[in-house]
């Protein structure tokens, strides 16, 4: 007995430390070795100690034949919640991304909702709501104190990924901020609650810290936070007629310089480096929210929304015109600007009001506790603590409205949530698990009737060892994905392709083949290869052939798995238009057609992108010039031609300075011996485009073609100037540079082309001439492109 005893208080302090620890870590914690430091491995940490909790909880009750519940009814809203989060995710665009989250947004997935509601019924058990905050506050006044040296640019930490002013624990720094103003109110109330010098003079320095910090960052959002926490601490205090000066003085201090801070456009302090954060307009939310309901899935979509995590997708698809105007156009936000207008897209009509249910009702318990409270000398700490848990509560709901929630937003407002209601209704009833006496008479149907709590118990324990266990499991597995996806990207910067496959391989294997972004970066990874191949020299023609048509094969398979995991991630098919497009001398006539089909569908899902048009446009292009090889489809070949030029007419409707778009009718120009034509759209491509050093080079062979030399030179010494290894800009401008006679230029020219491309024995040849005084191209056929411009030769441009 003293043995089960001892076992059972061993379990309970263990659930308990696994709670207390989380809540300290989880807002500082990220981990180096994967490519998400930090909402990635925040779940992974909150996943571990809340199963670990829960298991110890658990196993206790059992070992005692005791569970202890909170048996309040507002405990059903949020069962409903996350039922409702479960149902939207069955029925999820992306189920895979709506239930981990990454590569999607990750605090919005099933997995970390549940988590996190399994962590507020943890919390609600554990009672003693103080003991519970003051880590959560020694966490936010650590994460404010780096953050804020980190806008100093005194970095402590020796990663490199650390060396920017942007990066904190928390996320984004307006995310900081408004995770510090929304903890600033609770602070408060255990500043003037705690009977320890030290908890108030820990609350009193993080108050100062989140200050500093938030009139650094002037971030309107937070100031809202911090003015919404503020009034509610006067509203309540006054209400409740706890007329204390000291206690008044702060929240009076925070309310003007609220209101002054946000009537300020620009900082208050004009110190540190202070990045600038992007997302949509509120009102493009709102609308992508709308089309995206009444739209993506009817009527599945209006209910359910496009799953969890998914406001990628609804970005893509639904977002307005007007953003190709701006700089962002070719930007996919995974959140949006508001987590509720976030979550009317992505779970739909119920997911969004299961989930407003609970914060109402949450709310009004509150504020309905606090009014009938009475007050006495006796209680007036615990009136002044529930006001400040109730004023940081609204505080961060208000901000749900105006800004998305990382997962360590969203990890605060649970533990709101949870200490809020174990104030408000903290009774809890004790059910035995131990079989009772059966009665007499009735043996048999009573003891069948008193085992179902023990055997009840029994069951949700195995079902939860077996979850965890599980969960866990892939969730390791995912890690070492990651952390293998991360080296083979390492990999690709080195030109280590072969190690890149084979780590890629590892990460795509550990995660069963779901995760979309590993098949799209090996497909990509495949066309590095097919180029390598080409460039040995000591390997038979049949051997070549072989090889390469292997790697044409591989690559194609990976982009179908790549649109086979997330059918509706237009990144998966614009790589899948991408590489086939890279492989027309491979595969022509099949290539064009899983080409064309791929960008097809891309516009389908992002329909207001004019790359997608463009892209589209190049491959018809590409068939057009396959097809004029041959006499007896010229007519196919005009078909083509023009099915480009109306793809890339669409590109412009869509965004009227597209430079890529002007180049492209240009070549058609070009084609069709349109000189001037295209020479004016080049010039109209290079005022929208001045710092691209192809087109530069382009526009200077038609210049060349149409006699312009001193134009021809000028642009191509602009190409050279732009990129000092372009080796194909350096070739022509070394040959007009021999017509000139300037035979040192032709020949610093073609210097700096061998460096660059010392298996080149044209342009060594060339160098022998120059030498001997001959003309640069003496017994050398003029080639029109004497660099190979190797396919998929940067990789950070193949990305969407």
């Amino acid at each position: 007995m003293t043995n089960s005893k001892n076992s059972a208080e061993i379990l309970g302090k263990i659930s308990k430390t696994s709670i207390l620890l989380l809540i300290f870590v989880l807002p500082l914690f990220f981990l180096p070795g994967t490519v998400n430091i930090l909402d990635f491995n925040k779940q992974m940490i909150l996943v571990l100690l809340v199963f670990l909790s829960l298991f110890c909880y658990l196993l206790k009750s059992l070992i005692e034949e005791e569970i202890t519940l909170n048996i309040s009814r507002f405990n059903l809203a949020v069962f409903i919640f996350i039922f409702v989060l479960g149902l939207a995710t069955l029925f999820s665009a992306a189920k895979y991304g709506s239930f981990w989250g990454w590569p999607l947004n990750i605090a919005s997935s099933f997995l970390t909702s549940l988590a996190l509601v399994l962590f507020y019924f943890l919390v609600l058990h554990q009672g003693e709501a103080q003991r519970l905050l003051f880590p959560l506050v020694a966490a936010g006044l650590l994460a404010g104190l780096f953050g804020l040296l980190q806008i100093f640019e005194k970095f402590l930490l020796p990663f490199d990924f650390t060396k920017f002013s942007s990066f904190n624990t928390i996320g984004t720094v307006n995310s900081l901020g408004f995770f510090l103003a929304g903890l600033i109110p609770l602070s408060l109330g255990l500043f003037f609650t705690s009977s320890m010098k030290i908890n108030k003079v820990l609350n009193l320095i993080f108050i100062v810290i989140s200050l500093v910090f938030l009139l650094i960052i002037n971030f309107w959002v937070a100031w809202i936070c911090l003015l919404i926490g503020s009034s509610l601490v006067l509203a309540f205090a006054i209400t409740r007629k706890i007329l204390n000066l000291q206690y008044l003085l702060l929240p009076m201090v925070f309310l003007v310089i609220s209101l002054f801070s946000l009537g300020i456009k620009t900082p208050l302090f004009q110190v540190g480096a202070v990045p600038a954060e992007v997302s949509p307009l509120l009102s493009t939310n709102l609308e992508i929210a709308i089309k995206t309901i009444k739209n993506y899935q009817p009527p599945l979509s209006l209910f359910f929304g496009s799953g969890p995590s998914t406001f990628a997708f609804d970005y893509s698809k639904y977002k307005p015109l007007g953003v190709n105007q701006t700089a962002f156009w070719e930007t996919r936000f995974y959140t949006g600007s508001s987590e509720i207008l976030d979550r009317l897209a992505t779970t739909g009509i119920l997911g969004l009001f299961s989930f407003v249910i609970i914060f109402a009702v949450a709310g009004f318990l509150g504020v309905k506790t606090l009014i009938a409270k009475e007050v006495n000398k006796e209680d007036v700490g615990n009136c002044i603590l529930l006001e400040g848990v109730l004023a940081s509560f609204f505080s961060v709901v208000v901000g749900f409205f105006l800004y998305s929630a990382n997962l360590s937003v969203a990890f605060l407002f649970w533990l709101l949530l949870a200490t809020l209601l174990s104030l408000v209704n903290g009774k809890t009833k004790a059910f035995k698990l131990r079989p009772l006496a059966p009665l007499e008479g009735n043996k048999k149907s009573t003891t069948k009737l008193i085992l179902w709590p023990r055997l009840g118990i029994s069951f949700i324990f195995i079902t939860v060892v077996i979850l965890s266990l599980g969960i866990l499991f892939f969730e390791g597995q995912r890690y070492f994905a990651e952390r293998n996806y991360l080296l083979s990207l390492k990999n690709i910067q080195a030109g280590e392709s072969l190690r890149a496959i084979d780590r890629l391989g590892t990460a795509i294997r550990l995660t069963g083949g779901n995760q979309d972004n590993y098949w799209r970066d090996l497909a990509q990874v495949y066309l590095f290869r097919i180029n390598e191949e080409l460039q040995k020299k000591d390997v038979s023609q049949p051997e070549l052939v072989k090889t390469v048509n292997n790697l044409v094969a591989q690559a194609i398979n990976n982009t179908q798995a790549a649109t086979s995991a997330s059918p509706k991630n237009v990144a998966n098919w614009t790589i899948r238009g991408l590489v086939n497009s890279n492989l027309l001398t491979f595969i022509p006539e099949a290539g064009a057609a899983e080409a064309i089909k791929a960008y097809e569908e891309a516009i389908n899902l992002e329909p207001l992108n004019p790359s997608l048009f463009t892209e589209l446009g190049k491959v018809y292009l590409s068939r057009a010039d396959l097809l004029a090889q041959n006499k007896e489809k010229m007519e196919k070949a005009r078909e083509a031609l023009n099915s480009a030029r109306e793809n890339f007419q669409k590109a412009l409707n869509l965004k009227s300075d597209y430079a890529p778009a002007y180049f492209q009718l240009a070549m058609i120009d070009i084609r069709e011996q349109k000189t001037k034509e295209a020479i004016g759209k080049l010039e109209m491509a290079k005022i929208l485009a001045p710092s691209d050093a192809r087109l530069a080079l382009q526009l200077a062979l038609i210049y060349q073609s149409d006699n312009q030399m001193d134009k021809a030179k000028a642009e191509l010494e602009r190409a050279v100037a732009l990129d000092k290894n372009y080796s194909n800009a350096r070739y022509f401008l070394g040959l007009i540079y021999d017509k000139e006679e300037n035979k040192e230029k032709a020949i610093e020219q073609f210097t700096k082309i061998a460096e660059l491309n010392p298996d080149n024995e044209e342009v060594k040849k060339i160098l022998t001439n120059l030498r001997e005084g001959k003309s640069a191209l003496e017994g050398i056929a003029v080639n029109q492109a004497p660099i190979e411009e190797k396919p998929g030769e940067k990789l950070e441009e193949l990305k969407p």
